[in-house]
């Protein structure tokens, strides 16, 4: 869907696609079609930002500078548990460690690149150049450290039937701030009566104004971040994904499920390839899917091309890139319709919560040799409680939940870059190695 869409097509669309079952990984879609059924209005909100997205980018407007994005995380956690860094109630290291993740994908910093595990669509990779930053000023001009966290006697949120009530303080949930000045954040835990597991939302961006209040995203606190309460599984891109959808992408993938091919990225985006239906495992050097003909569509592709697995609008478990055009889809949203956001005078910390901590643990463990064979020494002054390695992708090779010895044995592992995070009672930090034989 390259052409602008109209108001019919919207409501089409709506039609189509909400009585279709739920992916489950990221509700957005529901959630987008739910309101443009119920809501013309947001139809209407839609249709103009492609227009007015169309315009900026045909303008071959760029952005010079990083933009920084004030951002209030709340966290909305069970009565239960009230102790900071108990199970909902996430810890401030694990929101930093997913403010951390998410500035390097916003800003092509990855461990990915410059050398991502496939290099197919590496011409086709952009950098953002955003920066989320703690909010230092709440809406009343008071200091705040830019978390909330409330306590609520839900043990969850049902993210189909109960999507906007942590939202709310009226339905057990948090107000938000400012949606015009702030990235409002919840976190919390998700369910889903009918089965399944979402992992999170944003509305695409056009909300009317008396809807507002629902602006921002959604993610449940097993997958914000990759530490403390997050799940094995968590890769930490949840965050990334859904603030795609808040800056006006859609998903790269065909959602019909009536099988055949489909170009679904929305307006302005023709560097992703068609796909049909969902990919869902790992993206390697060797992953070839190439389930549409890109010759019949109209796009920048002059050849039939792989899919783009790895962007991370896709539903692959290992993704790393936003494209060229998405990356103007996202910069034009935040010159039009989140203009504010761009300009908002609210003071911002982006140097981080807990720097001076992690500096500290930096300086006082080390791992040697670097580059290794594989045999590998941990000189460490604090207690280190567990450890795991990932290879390049976020795989996981090897971890240990009671770790007590000063040397790990890698050595049956491939020649490459792996990742080491090494959990301490002051934090988690990652060390980069080098495997070399």
């Amino acid at each position: 869907m390259k052409k602008l869409l109209s108001l019919s097509l919207f409501i089409a669309l709506s039609t189509t696609f909400y009585g279709q079952e739920n992916h489950k990984k990221c509700n957005t879609t529901l959630l987008v079609n739910q309101e443009l059924r119920d809501n013309p209005d947001y139809a209407t909100g839609r249709k103009n930002l492609i227009a007015e997205n169309s315009i900026w980018i045909a303008s071959n407007h760029t952005e010079k500078f990083t933009i920084n994005i004030p951002v209030v995380i709340h966290v909305v956690h069970r009565v239960s548990h009230a102790n900071v860094g108990t199970g909902t109630n996430i810890s401030d290291v694990q929101i930093e460690n997913a403010l951390r993740i998410l500035n390097e994908d916003y800003s092509k910093t990855n461990p990915e690149f410059p050398n991502p595990p496939r290099t197919t669509f590496l011409a086709n990779a952009g950098n953002p150049d955003l920066q989320f930053c703690l909010a230092t000023t709440d809406p009343d001009g008071n200091p705040t450290t830019g978390i909330t966290r409330t306590s609520t006697t839900k043990n969850s949120f049902d993210a189909d039937n109960e999507s906007n009530d942590m939202k709310k303080d009226n339905t057990y949930g948090k107000d938000g701030w400012d949606p015009s000045r702030y990235l409002n954040i919840w976190v919390c835990n998700l369910s889903n009566v009918g089965g399944g597991q979402t992992l999170g939302y944003a509305y695409l961006p056009g909300l009317w104004a008396n809807q507002q209040w629902k602006d921002g995203l959604v993610v449940d606190y097993q997958y914000f971040g990759t530490i403390g309460a997050a799940a094995a599984s968590s890769d930490g891109r949840t965050p990334t994904h859904e603030i795609g959808h808040y800056l006006g992408l859609e998903h790269t993938f065909c959602e019909s499920q009536s099988g055949g091919c489909c170009d679904n990225d929305g307006g302005n985006v023709n560097d992703t390839p068609a796909s049909e239906d969902i990919y869902w495992g790992a993206v390697t050097s060797t992953t070839n899917n190439n389930t549409c003909n890109d010759l019949s569509y109209s796009n920048i592709f002059t050849t039939n091309v792989l899919d783009m697995d790895e962007n991370y609008m896709s539903y692959a478990s290992t993704t790393w890139m936003f494209s060229n055009d998405q990356v103007n889809v996202m910069n034009a949203t935040l010159n039009g319709y989140r203009s504010s956001l761009k300009n908002s005078t609210v003071s911002m910390n982006c140097n981080g919560i807990i720097s001076s901590n992690l500096n500290e643990l930096n300086e006082k463990i080390s791992i040697y040799p670097n580059p290794s064979n594989g045999k590998l020494f941990i000189s460490s002054s604090e207690l280190i409680k567990s450890i795991k390695v990932t290879n390049i992708i976020g795989k996981e090779i090897y971890s240990n939940n009671n770790f007590n010895n000063n040397s790990i044995d890698l050595i049956n592992l491939n020649n490459g870059v792996y990742f080491i995070k090494l959990s301490t009672e002051k934090g988690t930090i990652t060390k980069k190695i080098i495997l070399t034989k």
